[in-house]
């Protein structure tokens, strides 16, 4: 557990065409939406950042858009500006922004950190995926037995953190881990090794049993899926709790995925109420998982997991909190 608590001070996503509402719609308060550095704006977080107190994180794999009237921030591989800080390490980017940004508050290289993500999901992308025949041939189907790829979309989103002494009402970054299995440029460890040591790191002084739900990955692809099922097995000893996905609501963001799955477990650990799983059915023999699906389950509220997973080998793990009642 961190040394200090991180707060999640203020939260924002939003999809190109709305699809966060599918997700959303489950909350009795709704995640904030609005574009980016607006939407910080619009819940009271002043712009221009005083840079002598706020480091600045943008998570991105191939490209960022930004307000037609704010400032230009060019592909990743231009120049950009020096004092924001560039995180593009695949799908995981979105999540390892939040962990780097949490450990430069931990090591007082900032008061606040404020962390956007996004991608688009232009042609060159596409393509790609379609190289990989890793698209959906319809819909994609996190964790479904039938599942046979994943469904991309565009989105942003922005998290504004702080480290206190003492926690207030605001959700916590509890904790965090990371590792790469080194396994394939493209393709996990599919024993889940990898995913299940970052998860472990994560929960190091944290009892397994407070641990109220998962926000998975869940790309719907074959093997991503079936890696993260048995690293969960893995972890928990055979008896996961339960576990949710978004990408089949919104699809796969990429860069923005992670930062996503930190906002809406935020919004599960503060009110207790997990959004169902579109897309899943039925779930696989081996390695099973109490999918949450066709209706959002009333939990406690508590600890939620995140686990995201990326191209290269790359995991990670994030642990959130409800604040102080």
């Amino acid at each position: 557990m961190l040394a200090l608590p991180i707060e999640i001070v203020a939260m924002s996503a939003e999809t190109a065409s709305g699809e966060i509402e599918r997700v959303n719609r489950h909350f009795t308060n709704p995640i904030p939406i609005g574009h980016s550095r607006l939407a910080l704006e619009s819940m009271g977080i002043s712009w221009p950042f005083d840079r002598n107190r706020t480091q600045e994180f943008l998570a991105s794999t191939k490209n960022w858009y930004e307000e037609p009237d704010g400032p230009l921030i060019q592909p990743i591989g231009w120049q950009v500006d020096p004092r924001i800080r560039i995180i593009s390490n695949a799908c995981v980017s979105g999540a390892q922004a939040v962990i780097e940004a949490s450990d430069s508050l931990l090591d007082n290289e900032c008061e606040f950190a404020v962390i956007s993500a996004g991608d688009e999901a232009a042609a060159f992308v596409t393509a790609g995926f379609e190289s990989l025949h890793a698209l959906a041939s319809k819909t994609a189907k996190p964790f479904d037995r039938s599942r046979d790829g994943l469904m991309l979309g565009t989105a942003d989103a922005s998290v504004y953190l702080r480290c206190v002494e003492s926690s207030s009402y605001h959700p916590r970054i509890i904790s965090y881990g990371c590792s790469n299995d080194a396994n394939h440029i493209s393709g996990p460890s599919q024993d889940g090794s990898g995913l299940a040591l970052a998860i472990e790191r994560a929960l190091g002084g944290i009892d397994k049993s407070e641990i109220r739900a998962i926000c998975a990955h869940g790309t719907a692809t074959v093997y991503n899926d079936a890696m993260e099922a048995r690293a969960f097995h893995t972890v928990f000893n055979g008896n996961p709790p339960p576990v949710f996905g978004i990408k089949g609501a919104i699809g796969h963001t990429l860069g923005a995925a992670g930062l996503i799955e930190v906002i809406v477990s935020a919004k599960v650990a503060t009110e207790g109420l997990i959004p169902p799983t579109v897309g899943f059915e039925q779930g696989e023999d081996e390695y099973p998982l109490d999918i949450v699906h066709g209706e959002p389950r009333r939990i406690e509220p508590g600890y939620v997991l995140t686990t995201n997973s990326g191209f290269g080998g790359m995991n990670t793990a994030i642990v959130v909190g409800p604040g102080a009642a």
